[in-house]
């Protein structure tokens, strides 16, 4: 919600968040436009009679009533900002928007994005990238019976041609460039340059200075987990935690991203590829995991991950794996390769890297679905739509 801040602060308009009753006690740096939090800190007379129904409502776990018909000044504000679901809330029952945004739109099923959509919309955009992750359908009959496109990709099957948004301002120019060259069809153009994402201050054992990133090649093997359902690879987990105590050492900060404090440690964030879309680091560390002859990497065959993997990073990004492995796959070879052209493809320890003479594996022709893969290019686009109902 961190744009909804932005909007706050320089158009002065009012915003507020309707969160899930299950998501009230979770911190965030806008909390203070969440209803729950409005209500709390209402300077009114009545007061006293709201901080006692709210802690009746704590300790009953029920929802307010009287409250309730005045949370947050919703009639009052300018802006609403809810999930796609949230706009089905019985707080929003008597409300009716003319106008519809729904950002990270591929990221949801159809269905829920018809939610907020018959609340009256006149005017509707959708934003995402159809390049990054979809729905999550856990039911495989309903993905395959279609419930896993979005509406988004609905609309652009059915030929209504999508606003293309083509200047990145996250990643540095280096990042940038397999991807959009991979799944932008080199279209993608530089907002930032080179000079406004350099680390200053930061010593970091970068292979070559002008190029923040390199592939760390790990010849470990990767183990099941103890669940039986995952799987773990020490070898990487251990050069993560290396790579982690240089950036610290270095100068980065957590926020950005111990011998040192444990305490700092604790404040990185370690997380999956899928919980990131739509989010950003200035440094990024990108463990495959996978390492094996014949199980194949299930999750990371997919190029729509593999993209959102590349693009999180502002500053700076490692990855770690086995290219072995990999580069059976057409699309982790065109990056592996892309890696070993500018001399980021490295072994060895970090205080001493070296480029690696790792051969690749030749990469099989795939088809899958609508896409083909080959070369390790992979053709598609990411855009915004706007549609007017009439």
């Amino acid at each position: 919600m961190r744009h909804n801040l932005i909007l706050e602060i320089r158009t002065k308009t009012r915003v507020v968040r309707l969160c899930a009753k299950s998501r009230e006690a979770v911190s965030s740096p806008v909390e203070h436009l969440t209803l729950h939090y409005q209500v709390r800190h209402l300077d009114t007379s009545e007061k006293s009679e709201l901080h006692k129904l709210q802690q009746l409502k704590d300790e009953q776990e029920i929802y307010w009533s009287e409250a309730g018909n005045r949370e947050g000044d919703s009639s009052k504000a300018d802006v609403i900002c809810c999930t796609c679901v949230g706009a089905g809330d019985p707080r929003l029952a008597n409300f009716r928007f003319r106008q519809v945004l729904i950002d990270e739109s591929t990221q949801a099923a159809e269905p829920e994005c018809l939610i907020p959509l018959v609340l009256g919309a006149k005017q509707v955009v959708l934003v995402g990238d159809h390049c990054q992750l979809g729905p999550v359908i856990m039911c495989k009959k309903a993905a395959r019976a279609g419930l896993a496109q979005s509406l988004f990709e609905r609309l652009v099957l059915l030929r209504v041609k999508p606003i293309r948004l083509q200047v990145q301002y996250r990643m540095h120019p280096a990042l940038s460039e397999f991807p959009s060259n991979s799944f932008y069809e080199g279209t993608l153009q530089n907002g930032v340059t080179i000079n406004e994402r350099q680390s200053l201050g930061i010593d970091f054992p970068w292979p070559v200075p002008n190029r923040p990133m390199f592939f760390y090649v790990q010849m470990g093997q990767e183990e099941i987990s103890a669940s039986g359902t995952s799987y773990l690879n020490r070898t990487e987990a251990a050069n993560v935690e290396k790579i982690v105590t240089t950036f610290l050492k270095s100068g980065v900060v957590p926020s950005q991203n111990g011998a040192l404090r444990q305490q700092l440690y604790k404040e990185i964030e370690v997380a999956s590829v899928d919980s990131f879309q739509g989010r950003e680091k200035d440094y990024i560390i990108l463990s495959c995991v996978r390492s094996n002859e014949h199980q194949g990497i299930r999750f990371l065959n997919d190029p729509r991950r593999l993209n959102v993997a590349l693009t999180r990073a502002r500053y700076g990004i490692v990855i770690l794996g086995n290219p072995k492995v990999l580069s059976k796959q057409p699309l982790w070879n065109g990056l592996l390769t892309h890696y070993k052209e500018h001399e980021c493809l490295v072994e060895g320890p970090l205080n001493n890297l070296k480029q690696s003479m790792v051969q690749f594996q030749k990469p099989k022709k795939i088809y899958n679905g609508r896409r083909l893969f080959f070369g390790g290019r992979y053709q598609a686009w990411g855009a915004s739509l706007s549609v007017k109902l009439i």
